[in-house]
């Protein structure tokens, strides 16, 4: 590990790294120097009060007897359990663990005392400090010293997750449990970090920990650093004791920390400078909480004393003792008599789902998100459209037997009452029906808005979305397109379709026209074509379009709107057999920016092949010019006699718009027919649907 020069000593932010194996470490563990030197750039005042401190902490050595019974100190604690999406939670039980572990390290009374080498058992301390969660929230409100809130800074902490709950460090000692610190990289993780006492007791004072560390020594480590302790590898082997290192002689000097449980690691050999009470060479001492491996189970003396100065401070700035000062264990309910298992009335409530979309039939899970100031022992919860639709259990199982958008209501509760107002959801929960809202072919060419909106559902994460625009088309006047020229890297939206029937063609594909341009540097935006088989819960990716593969345009840094047909490009997939023979599918278009310009689709037909018994009386069908402007020619030949024959236009919904022919008798043989535009025919997609006797065949009409 790289060593810290003398000038770090008062570091403001001590992270620490915690990697349980017993392997050396490989990289730095502490963030020490990098946030010393931010520290100091941002208030350059706290390297003068560093060293005020130390002078303070040398006068007090000359009084202070580290051996002698002293009445004990109690510190109030509280612990705020930052999560998101359920990550980075933490249990009540895992907390009050996690308190015992503490005061039993710092009282010595930890089971593995004993492990202790004898040459540093002498010097082991005991010290009279008891944490307790506290009782009495800032407004004087029952609490159980835990606090939990929503804040997606968990997955990334750093001091900036604070702000999202903290209570007067003057007052208490604030705990910030998190899910990931920022800085980590696997397979090493920084358990822990500590801001010291130097730097301010102010809102940032008190101790950011990784969840997955809080059953171990992490919080003792971290909390020695709060108390004003430094690592014993400080600074590497240092002089003068009292004034070099970790400042305290009876922990002999490190020169890095190896991380192992290594009894016979010696890695300085001027352990006897200054008031060393050792007078010779000795071992490491890797039994320290100051230390880093899975073998500590001391604080010294020195240390102890070091903390209960800084404890015993009454600066303003940089003292605790207000802490513990009677009035303010009143304050925070952790006076005697003591509250140990305290029934306190939920002051927030929020709960989760596991699922947002199913079909008919299908179930949900609710769960409580923990966000209130109590444990509950009760749970009032109301479902609108679900069976049952309530429930009084923790984590409740509802059903959804009708297509529809619902929601929920959530109240927890404890034998001192319940939570209010209850907190309601509303259309949390889309239930779709089993069948399917199409059957192929289908064809979806952005000209009709209402049945757009009501086909087509726009989820945008970040940016600029999907929208139905009349900027661009390859047909008609009107396209879909991402505004993606000033959007930023990674922002995604997702164009997701309703329900398609794919078991009623053979071999189903799916088209599209895309109209893309690059820009001149850079970008390297991804279109994802996405399946679900069960109404949206689930996705499977079909095919993934890189930007040059869907690139239709000479790149430019200028906002691109595609100039014509030219400037499109197909796009088709063919589905596997497995895909193809679900009856409920649909269909997404996930796009993710990355620093390129405006995407357009259009056009996107689903179809497929009609079968052998569809196709032979109807056959050499053919519709010429197609698209068509003011007529078009439709031939056809009949391989036989045809009792009963009707052609039919219809437009995207399947509506009627007009009869060709009306269930007329035909002998086999080669027609013609004409399509007049003056039958007052909108522009878009129609269908020609041929019914012989029954046997029915559809052929595709684009009218500009």
């Amino acid at each position: 590990m790289k060593k810290l020069s003398t000038t770090l000593f008062g570091l403001g932010l001590a992270f620490c790294l915690n990697n349980i194996s017993a392997q050396a470490p490989t990289g730095n563990w502490c963030k020490t120097d990098e946030q010393t030197q931010l520290l100091e750039q941002l208030d350059p005042s706290i390297i003068q009060q560093r060293e005020d401190f130390e002078t303070y902490i040398q006068n007090f050595k000359q009084t202070y007897d580290p051996v002698a019974k002293k009445a004990a100190i109690i510190i109030p604690i509280v612990f705020h359990v930052i999560t998101w999406n359920g990550n980075g939670n933490a249990t009540k039980a895992e907390i009050e663990n996690a308190v015992n572990v503490i005061n039993q390290d710092f009282k010595r009374t930890n089971l593995d005392a004993s492990n202790t080498r004898a040459i540093f058992a002498p010097y082991a301390a005991s010290l009279d400090i008891e944490f307790r969660l506290a009782r009495k929230d800032p407004n004087g409100n029952c609490t159980e010293g835990i606090v939990r809130v929503e804040d997606s800074r968990t997955m990334l902490a750093d001091d900036a997750v604070k702000a999202a709950s903290r209570w007067d460090p003057k007052k208490y000692f604030n705990v910030w449990i998190v899910d990931f610190i920022d800085g980590s990289a696997p397979p090493s993780y920084i358990a822990g970090y500590a801001q010291f006492p130097t730097s301010g007791i102010n809102n940032t004072y008190g101790v950011i920990i990784d969840n997955s560390f809080l059953s171990g020594r992490t919080l003792t480590h971290e909390i020695g650093h709060c108390l004003n302790l430094y690592h014993t590898f400080q600074s590497g082997c240092g002089s003068v004791c009292s004034s070099t290192g970790d400042m305290c002689c009876d922990t002999p000097p490190v020169s890095t920390s190896s991380g192992t449980c290594d009894l016979t690691e010696n890695t300085c050999s001027n352990d006897a400078n200054g008031a060393d009470p050792y007078g010779t060479n000795v071992l490491d001492q890797i039994e320290n909480y100051m230390s880093y491996n899975s073998c500590q189970n001391m604080f010294s003396l020195d240390q102890k004393t070091r903390m209960m100065a800084t404890l015993n401070s009454t600066s303003t700035t940089t003292g605790l003792a207000q802490l513990w000062a009677p009035s303010n264990l009143a304050f925070t309910g952790t006076a005697d008599p003591y509250e140990t298992n305290p029934i306190c009335i939920p002051w927030g409530a929020d709960f989760t789902y596991n699922k947002t979309k199913v079909c008919e039939g299908e179930s949900v899970t609710f769960s409580d998100l923990n966000t209130y100031n109590a444990t509950p022992t009760l749970w009032d919860w109301t479902f609108v459209g679900g069976t049952p639709n309530t429930s009084n259990v923790a984590n409740p199982v509802i059903t959804y037997n009708s297509a529809g958008s619902y929601g929920a209501t959530y109240s927890p509760g404890t034998t001192a009452g319940y939570f209010t107002p209850a907190v309601s959801k509303s259309n949390i929960i889309t239930v779709s029906t089993i069948t399917a809202q199409y059957m192929l072919p289908f064809v979806e060419g952005m000209e009709n808005t209402t049945t757009y909106n009501n086909d087509w559902e726009v989820v945008t994460q970040s940016g600029n979305g999907w929208q139905n625009v009349n900027t661009a088309a390859y047909t008609g006047t009107r396209s879909v397109k991402v505004n993606n020229l000033t959007n930023s890297l990674n922002d995604v939206t997702e164009l997701i379709s309703t329900s398609f029937d794919l078991s009623s063609m053979q071999n189903p594909f799916i088209t599209w026209k895309c109209a893309y341009a690059k820009k001149t540097t850079g970008g390297n935006d991804i279109l994802t074509l996405y399946s679900s088989i069960d109404c949206g819960a689930s996705w499977q990716i079909l095919t993934i379009k890189s930007a040059s593969s869907m690139s239709s345009a000479t790149a430019t840094n200028t906002a691109f709107t595609p100039s014509g047909t030219a400037q499109w490009k197909d796009n088709l997939f063919t589905f596997n057999s497995t895909l193809a023979s679900k009856t409920n599918v649909r269909f997404k278009f996930h796009f993710k920016s990355n620093g390129g310009n405006n995407i357009y689709l259009d056009d996107i037909n689903i179809d497929g092949t009609v079968g052998l018994e569809e196709n032979k009386v109807v056959n050499n069908l053919n519709i010429f010019p197609n698209p068509m402007n003011e007529s078009a020619v439709l031939s056809f030949g009949l391989s036989q006699e045809v009792k009963n024959l009707s052609i039919t236009m219809r437009d995207v919904l399947g509506k009627e718009v007009t009869k060709i022919i009306n269930g007329q008798y035909f002998s086999a043989g080669r027609y013609t027919l004409s399509i007049d535009k003056e039958k007052k025919l909108q522009s878009g997609l129609y269908f020609i649907e041929f019914n012989a006797d029954n046997k029915v065949t559809v052929e595709k009409l684009i009218i500009r």
